[in-house]
């Protein structure tokens, strides 16, 4: 069964061109940290959901764009209409947690072991410093702001 799980991963790498990402830290500029304070802000009390689109430059994952594909949301979860073809450029997600925590739930887990990158979550009340951000696995990884 583990072999399953490794050839679909594998595989998802491949889909969302993820092979191309060689880095050792992440980046994320203001106006995309903004963006997103925004978003869910007007969301709010739904959830919102986006994808995250960047390149490596000098070693650093540099995320400075949100992608967008048509999501259905709800107070509880936000779940993508998957069309393809995927994103191009895509590196991870985005959504919101109204509420007072940014730590993944189980659906949020399931979603980050299937779409391998980087996953941000924001909470209530949506200030820059309530974003946190995961690996495919579900543990927090560090990024900084430029």
């Amino acid at each position: 069964m583990e072999w399953i799980k490794h050839w679909l991963a594998q595989g998802m790498i491949k889909l969302f061109d993820l092979e191309q990402f060689d880095y050792n830290s992440i980046s994320l500029t203001q106006e995309v940290l903004f963006s997103i304070t925004d978003l869910a802000r007007d969301c709010h009390p739904k959830e919102f959901l986006a994808f995250l689109g960047g390149s490596v430059k000098n070693k650093t994952l540099v995320i400075d764009k949100l992608l967008y594909q048509v999501y259905h949301a709800s107070e509880d979860s936000a779940f993508p209409e998957m069309h393809l073809p995927t994103l191009s450029g895509c590196v991870g997600s985005v959504h919101s947690h109204p509420g007072a925590s940014n730590r993944p739930s189980d659906a949020d887990l399931h979603f980050f072991d299937k779409n391998p990158g980087i996953h941000l979550i924001i909470k209530e009340p949506y200030k820059p410093h309530h974003v946190m951000a995961y690996d495919s696995k579900g543990r927090k990884i560090s990024f900084k702001i430029e």
